[in-house]
């Protein structure tokens, strides 16, 4: 299988383009229009020729795009793989607001698709199949990812809200597509959201808790950006007990081998996650930044 990486936009890619090579996968090339040392580091760790057009890239006829460019170039990148017939999946984030959601819902359709990894956690799934004909009174997801190394140099643009979202979508998408897993399709109504911006020098936030209803679902999100190891978690609440899970905390409990599965699939012309589930998803995640930025935020 070969494979063009459009964007090495943050850490995800690199972790992808160890497992696809580790699956037989050959990277035939890498772009990215923001990050030449991260592309230049790409591409002398995994073999992978540099290509300054995104349309040279495609032009090596790969059987499948990665893609993680910077989250304003997403569906620009999308629309050039649709036009190359090229299947294509993005890392996140694919859009920091509602006008960048609503390019991405207006592209023709195509065989691409985007998800956090924590979607194909093999324990997560597990979680998620033993509620099957449960009735669930109530969802806490909790996203837990120091922002510490998005606060300083050319990873600023991640915590910029204008950039890859700030937490409450960057590290906040992780949140929503937990939320996504239990109750698929889930669209939510914020009841209230409160940030914090703490003593640290973020453009968006250091954590946020929201609560919102998805239908009558009570469901709370907790995001958090503070120093400390991640940690991603589900609480679910139904009428024979509480249950919940804390990811595990490597490579496969956190789902990036069963993603470069998804991508192997995805080469073979399966779309492993539906449009409208990333529509739902990132609707969620925007609609509570929102809620959380309109308030004033203490520190």
């Amino acid at each position: 299988m070969r494979v063009a990486y459009a964007g090495v936009a943050h850490s995800h890619p690199f972790v992808d383009a160890a497992n696809l090579r580790a699956r037989g996968a050959l990277a035939v090339g890498v772009w990215d229009a923001d990050d030449g040392g991260r592309r230049r580091e790409f591409a002398a760790r995994f073999g992978a020729p540099e290509f300054a057009r995104l349309d040279d890239l495609l032009a090596r006829h790969p059987d499948v795009v990665v893609a993680t460019p910077r989250t304003p170039r997403a569906a620009d990148v999308a629309e050039a793989c649709a036009r190359a017939g090229v299947p294509a999946f993005f890392n996140k984030t694919i859009a920091a607001d509602e006008a960048g959601l609503d390019r991405w819902r207006s592209l023709p359709p195509a065989p691409r698709f985007t998800s956090s990894v924590l979607r194909f956690s093999p324990a997560l799934k597990a979680f998620a199949a033993a509620l099957v004909g449960r009735r669930l009174r109530a969802v806490e997801v909790h996203a837990q990812h120091d922002i510490a190394a998005f606060l300083e140099g050319d990873r600023r643009w991640q915590d910029d809200p204008a950039g890859a979202g700030g937490t409450l979508v960057n590290i906040g998408i992780h949140a929503w597509e937990l939320l996504d897993v239990l109750v698929p399709g889930a669209t939510v109504d914020v009841m209230s959201a409160a940030r914090v911006i703490g003593d640290v020098p973020t453009s968006s936030e250091l954590r946020a808790t929201v609560h919102a209803r998805a239908g009558e679902l009570p469901v709370t999100a907790t995001v958090s950006g503070v120093a400390g190891a991640d940690r991603y978690a589900v609480r679910v609440w139904t009428d024979d007990g509480i249950r919940g899970l804390v990811l595990p905390d490597d490579l496969d409990g956190l789902g990036y081998d069963a993603t470069a599965d998804a991508v192997v699939r995805l080469a073979d012309g399966f779309v492993a996650v539906d449009a409208a589930r990333t529509a739902a998803v990132y609707g969620n995640a925007l609609a509570a930044a929102r809620a959380a930025r309109d308030r004033e935020a203490p520190r």
